[in-house]
């Protein structure tokens, strides 16, 4: 079902709008004035925006104006309902972007093929997703998770090999790519003025880093570092911004992928100000496993492998705090160590602890 976003001041109009809309049937949101509708535009993405000209504090003008900036509105198709005829306010209107009017007062005939004509023009000006070019369709497939090994998406990208300690980009870098992990696992750092290394996240197979500085169009905030030797399909930046712009799937996906972040980083500053090192351990082993080891059948056994140096940038303490604890897990029969390989033994008990 299509929907159509509503944008009129006064409450009768508004309400007669509505249910001829909903009876066509439409589903409909509505807003009461311009601030309101725009930030209903970007939250709910309608199909067809019609929209009221005069309206205190921002007008349909204003409206349509700042629509038309935004990559994810700018083809919405958008109709004007005014009382005004005058040619220059047509012409005023069109110019901006607007794809019709409909001039006040209007039947309920004339409101549906208006409504209708625009919907059926907009579909046939998009199009169809099996018309992409083959390696932004690849590409849609593993954003979207319909290929999550990758395989078609490598057929166009070419897999590189990452040797482990290798660097895809780093702090303060330009983007020119975003990057597909194919396998192995890659961490994101920052390096603070005094040289010390703190790592923000680790990512596996499936996921992407670098698309940061892609979508704010700014130098990289963090560095990105092989953990082990990686297979990676570098995807070039006027790639995956054609598809970001035209899909609105993928838009959606990297949209998620960013709120997801943001609450993670969010978390782990409170971490940091407000939990032990003691915790600060027991939490990374048991999101590491969560990650990389639990229903994973490729993990190859239960052990996390991480250096203690990489650990110590995760908790954010310093490696004989970190060393120090481990110690003190593997003599609580927490976990068992060997060498560099950690295995929880009593998850239920790392979860718990309070200090």
């Amino acid at each position: 079902m299509k929907t159509i976003l509503v944008i009129e001041d006064t409450p009768q109009m508004r309400e007669n709008i509505v249910e001829i809309l909903e009876l066509a049937p439409y589903r409909v949101v509505e807003a009461s004035n311009g601030k309101e509708g725009v930030e209903l535009a970007r939250s709910v993405r309608p199909d067809l925006i019609l929209c009221d000209i005069m309206m205190p504090d921002l007008d349909g003008y204003g409206v349509l104006h700042i629509l038309s900036k935004d990559p994810q509105m700018a083809h919405t198709p958008f109709i004007f309902l005014t009382a005004k005829a005058e040619a220059a306010d047509f012409r005023y209107g069109m110019n901006l972007g607007a794809d019709d009017y409909l001039t006040k007062p209007f039947d309920d005939i004339a409101l549906l093929n208006a409504v209708e004509l625009r919907l059926k023009k907009s579909e046939q000006a998009r199009p169809p997703a099996n018309t992409l070019p083959n390696h932004l369709a690849q590409l849609m497939q593993a954003i979207t998770k319909a290929d999550p090994a990758g395989t078609k998406l490598s057929e166009y990208y070419p897999r590189s090999r990452f040797k482990k300690k290798q660097f895809l980009y780093t702090e303060g870098g330009l983007p020119t790519s975003l990057f597909y992990i194919l396998s192995g696992k890659v961490k994101l750092f920052k390096t603070d003025a005094k040289g010390n290394e703190y790592i923000t996240s680790i990512h596996g197979p499936g996921e992407f880093v670098g698309y940061l500085g892609l979508l704010d169009g700014v130098a990289h905030v963090e560095s990105a570092l092989v953990l082990e030797d990686a297979e990676i399909c570098p995807i070039p930046k006027t790639d995956f911004l054609t598809l970001l712009h035209d899909n609105q799937e993928v838009a959606n996906q990297f949209v998620y992928l960013l709120a997801g972040e943001m609450s993670a980083h969010r978390q782990r500053l409170l971490d940091l100000a407000y939990q032990s090192v003691r915790k600060r351990v027991a939490e990374a082993l048991l999101t590491y496993q969560r990650k990389f080891i639990e229903g994973n059948p490729d993990a190859g056994g239960a052990a996390i492998s991480l250096s203690r140096e990489n650990w110590s940038q995760l908790v954010g303490a310093s490696m004989e705090s970190v060393i120090r604890t481990l110690s003190d897990f593997r003599n609580e029969g927490l976990i068992d160590i060997n060498n560099s390989d950690i295995t929880i033994l009593n998850a239920e008990k790392l979860a718990r602890l309070k200090h």
